[in-house]
């Protein structure tokens, strides 16, 4: 008798150092977990190797999360990878935030010290936020750079401001320079400045027929930004010569003149044997948003030889909208018998451009694919609806969470943290507590959890 009480004892106080044990080293509650990825996460800022911290910040692109910014921000002045510090260019130039401002101007203040690529990166940052005009010293400075790179991207970013006092400094630059990518960058850019005192250096090099190709076409292409009337018939002229790579170039400058004459020119070229004059025809279409193309459009779609050529109609589809134009694309999406690739095409056009029209063809596509057997081409078309932007799509984010398919349940978390959507909080946070699923289901579950805080 005494031994058995004796047995129970020691088996009721290892029972207890277990649970108590249990209890102490495992995360009771969900919050728990997410105040731990987000501290293993500065901690893999602030430690990782550099593999694991250039995977976390491309996760942060993917999923625009600006809410690790004084860590990363750190880093940036910390490290020593290349890759990293591109990789963190990146970040901010995706979410277009002005806070590296500061830390990039002086890498290229700095840039004999630092590797190309990285000032690069950080020119094209400091273009892409607009912050050129702030900093134009610098950037005229780049001008006569050693670099040739760094010559070529500050004629991107010059240009790119519109800012007519800088055509001066650019035709100085095409006559003096010996570099032939430079001389072509300036001659391709120019024209963005829209400066009338150029026209005339312009036409000069697209009507010489001595010189290499390249440099006509881009003259021409510069010409277009232009719309310069007396420049028209030239252009007209160069539309109608034998090379079709200089009829391509005229054919996009002629586009950008708001007239009839060009709409015929463009219609004409849509039919045109030469598929790459009828690709940049269709592109053209699409950037005039003319519903006068709308037809021959879906024309092309549905019977143009070339597949190139139908998902560059379906494009310019979506570029000129109404409800003829998304109605087409959106059946195209549902039609079985038409490539997958086409209809993940026409599917990422419709989610992106008209999303709000488009929630029927979802709700049409997510019913019939569910039950199929391979789920790879739900998969292909969850992984473009998570990075839409619009709170009504969460019925599907919900379904999504549901799905027998790894991907298609992250699918689902990546969207409802992109949107926010806080009506989903318990859901996720009963996936985040569920051990039966997946660690990178998991993962992202807390990751969304952190979002929706």
């Amino acid at each position: 008798m005494k031994l058995h009480k004796l047995l129970l004892l020691i088996y009721f106080i290892f029972f207890s150092a277990i649970l108590c044990f249990s209890q102490d080293t495992t995360p009771t509650t969900v919050e728990d977990n997410t105040i731990s990825l987000r501290r293993e996460r500065e901690r893999t800022l602030a430690f990782g190797l550099n593999s694991e911290v250039s995977g976390l910040i491309k996760e942060f692109i993917a999923s625009k999360d600006l809410s690790y910014n004084d860590h990363v921000l750190k880093l940036f002045s910390n490290t020593k990878s290349d890759q990293i510090l591109r990789d963190i260019i990146e970040l901010y130039t995706v979410l277009k935030s002005n806070n590296l401002t500061n830390q990039v101007i002086e890498k290229i203040k700095d840039r004999d010290y630092e590797t190309r690529s990285v000032i690069v990166a950080g020119i094209r940052y400091i273009s892409e936020i607009k912050a050129v005009k702030e900093n134009q010293e610098l950037f005229l400075e780049l001008l006569n750079d050693n670099q040739r790179e760094y010559r070529i991207e500050a004629i991107k970013a010059l240009t790119a401001t519109g800012n007519k006092n800088y055509s001066k400094s650019l035709m100085e630059l095409y006559e003096t320079e010996d570099e032939p990518s430079v001389r072509l960058q300036i001659l391709l850019d120019i024209g963005k400045l829209e400066d009338p005192a150029t026209a005339e250096f312009l036409k000069d090099i697209a009507s010489d027929k001595y010189l290499e190709r390249t440099y006509r076409q881009y003259a021409i292409n510069s010409l277009g930004y232009l719309k310069d009337e007396n420049s028209f018939d030239d252009l007209v002229a160069a539309y109608k010569e034998d090379d079709p790579l200089i009829r391509i170039y005229a054919l996009s400058a002629i586009a950008k003149y708001d007239k009839k004459e060009a709409n015929a020119i463009i219609l004409e070229s849509m039919r045109d044997e030469n598929w790459r004059i009828r690709k940049q025809a269709i592109t053209d279409a699409g950037e005039r948003k003319s519903k006068d193309f709308v037809q021959i459009l879906i024309y092309r779609v549905d019977k143009d030889p070339v597949e190139d050529i139908r998902m560059t109609s379906l494009t310019a589809l979506s570029e000129i909208g109404g409800k003829e134009a998304f109605d087409f694309i959106r059946s195209k999406a549902m039609d079985a018998r038409a490539s997958v690739k086409m209809r993940h095409h026409a599917f990422t056009l419709a989610v992106n451009k008209d999303t709000a029209n488009s929630l029927t063809m979802i709700e049409t596509i997510f019913e019939k694919e569910s039950s199929a057997s391979n789920k790879a081409f739900l998969e292909s078309l969850t992984s473009e609806l998570c990075k839409v932007e619009y709170s009504g799509l969460s019925p599907f984010f919900e379904k999504m969470l549901d799905s027998s398919s790894v991907v298609i349940r992250i699918a689902g978390l990546r969207g409802i943290r992109l949107n926010k959507i806080s009506s989903l909080k318990d859901k996720v946070k009963a996936i985040a507590e569920d051990q039966k699923q997946a660690t990178a289901v998991k993962n992202n579950a807390l990751a969304t959890l952190e979002s929706l805080k």
